[in-house]
């Protein structure tokens, strides 16, 4: 009889072996076979619960309990290699965060986000989904000297080297995750049972199967409450592309207007210097004095200085337009400001009803809505007890002869209806529906402020084009050759040199505000390229609760 227990357990040690190692296979399966989303043109997000993946196929089951059923010494060997790999990969991890910005990263980013984790599980290395094989090193991309760049080269730049927006694409990949999780069902228990083992002839042997079943809809729930999440997140990330470009083209006009200014100082510096050789040599004619002679070179060292304020404001200008691409490192180049930008007047009721119709903004905050009250529902079925069922059958030593055994519970919602949960997810969604209405009254006072940025620079912008700046070039060009014939005094050559510069500065600065105004009403008011995207994604706390919160 003793040996029949010892050979009841050891069948009941060979099934369970292939159950561990089979879920470990499917779970490894599950990571490779992952999908990344489009980090691009999302054009329509559907609030309808998405399909749950097929689940994989059981590796077979004799061919498992044969790989695992190794040797003490093919353990032991085995162990030993897993506890030099766990640490050897984070060590790589770190690597690969510190090393050289030269070298081209050629992993994938699903690799790196399971190894940042701590799984020292294999990843397949075909995995190209949720990795950017072409990414720029940011010390590769250079530009020759003398090169210029387009507005729309800087924006497919930023698009594809932005930081944020890989992070926004990592949360997408995150709520996907927790999507199939919290829709999987708990695993079942398979055990042995023995009862008066001690006393002879009369022990009782067996095997049991239990399992779990959820009742109410629960992992259904579950899950259409992560679909809103996703759908969020989704749209999270063509709300932070709309800040990139908005952001990159805001420092692209900022960059050109401090390009101009150091154009404009450049040419002023050589009126400078040739008023001041014109006054030397008046004044050796004993056409002027000494006096004016010191006048013309201070006016000259001034503009010398303008000149160096204005590189200084191109450099800064250049270098946080590269941090906004992603490209630190990128070398200086002439900008190229495009033709198509035109003045005329806006109306502010219609720009209203277009952003409201395409902000991705509003689009985000009307999926956590959906996704509040789908949380909601789910609270309100958690009170639903699950029902335990267990199986077991075995050998009656006693009798000789076979037992069935069965047991059904579950627990009686007496003390706990969750009543505190669907309280809170109630407050939630209140919230999230009166954070529409607060995005829907920011946007109408971030479009006020851009309007009044708009029409100011409009009119600044006509009005130096067809008036400011053509009279004070032509008093410029009159009034050198006034002085030159000595029928104009030196103190008016200077006071129109100053009006000539400063009329050309306030021209530049107006047509930088009128284009970055432009820039945000293209952008739908979005603006902040470099910083942390919001991560509205669910937890899979929901599973825990759908098991352990009865």
């Amino acid at each position: 009889m003793r040996q029949s227990s010892a050979a009841h357990l050891g069948l009941l040690l060979a099934v369970l072996a292939p159950v561990g190692c089979s879920s470990s296979h499917s779970h490894l399966e599950m990571i490779d076979n992952r999908e990344l989303p489009a980090q691009h043109q999302i054009a329509e997000l559907k609030s309808a619960n998405p399909e749950a993946a097929e689940p994989q196929s059981a590796p077979d089951t004799a061919a498992i309990a044969e790989a695992t059923a190794p040797t003490d010494a093919a353990v032991a060997t085995e162990v030993a290699e897993n506890d030099a790999v766990i640490p050897e990969s984070e060590e790589i991890v770190l690597a690969s965060a510190l090393k050289d910005e030269s070298e081209e990263s050629t992993k994938s980013e699903s690799q790196k986000v399971e190894l940042a984790i701590g799984e020292a599980s294999e990843s397949s290395p075909d995995d190209s989904n949720l990795s950017d094989s072409n990414q720029t090193c940011l010390t590769e991309y250079s530009v020759g000297a003398g090169s210029k760049m387009t507005l729309n080269e800087l924006e497919n730049l930023a698009l594809e080297n932005n930081p944020t927006l890989k992070q926004a694409n990592a949360s997408i990949v995150r709520s996907q995750g927790f999507y199939d999780q919290v829709g999987r069902g708990a695993n079942p228990i398979v055990g042995y049972f023995g009862s008066q083992i001690a006393d002879q002839n009369t022990d009782q042997h067996g095997l049991f199967f239990e399992r779990e079943f959820v009742r109410g809809g629960k992992l259904q729930l579950n899950r259409q409450v992560l679909s809103h999440a996703t759908a969020a997140q989704q749209w999270e990330l063509e709300t932070q592309r709309m800040r990139v470009l908005t952001d990159v083209r805001i420092r692209f006009f900022a960059a050109v207007a401090a390009q101009q200014e150091l154009a404009a100082a450049t040419e002023f510096v050589e009126v400078t210097t040739r008023g001041v050789e014109i006054t030397q040599l008046r004044k050796d004619a004993l056409e002027d004095t000494q006096i004016e002679v010191l006048q013309s070179k201070t006016q000259n060292q001034e503009a010398i200085l303008v000149q160096q304020k204005a590189r200084i404001a191109y450099e800064t200008a250049w270098m946080e337009l590269t941090a906004l691409v992603g490209l630190p490192c990128l070398g200086q180049a002439e900008l190229l400001p495009p033709s198509n930008i035109s003045a005329h007047s806006l109306n502010e009721c219609s720009l209203y009803e277009m952003i409201m119709c395409n902000s991705p903004e509003l689009a985000t905050a009307k999926q956590r809505v959906a996704q509040a009250r789908a949380k909601l529902s789910r609270q309100e079925v958690q009170a639903i007890p699950n029902i335990t069922a267990q199986i077991g059958a075995g050998f009656d030593n006693a009798t000789n002869s076979g037992l069935i055994n069965l047991q059904i519970g579950g627990p009686i919602p007496i003390y706990n209806k969750n009543r505190g949960n669907i309280s809170a997810a109630y407050a939630e969604y209140c919230r999230a529906t009166n954070n529409v209405t607060r995005i829907r009254c920011d946007i109408k006072a971030r479009l006020a402020r851009v309007i009044q940025q708009y029409e100011g620079a409009r009119v600044t912008v006509n009005r130096y084009d067809n008036e400011i700046l053509p009279q004070t070039n032509e008093a410029l060009q009159l009034s050198s050759e006034a002085y030159d014939q000595g029928e104009l005094g030196f103190l008016q050559i200077l006071v129109i040199r100053k009006s000539y510069l400063d009329a050309r500065f306030k021209a530049i600065a107006a047509r930088k505000e009128l284009a970055q105004a432009q820039a945000k009403l293209d952008g739908l008011l979005l603006t902040g390229a470099l910083e942390e995207p919001q991560d509205v994604t669910e937890d899979d706390s929901l599973r825990g609760q759908t098991f352990s919160g009865q």
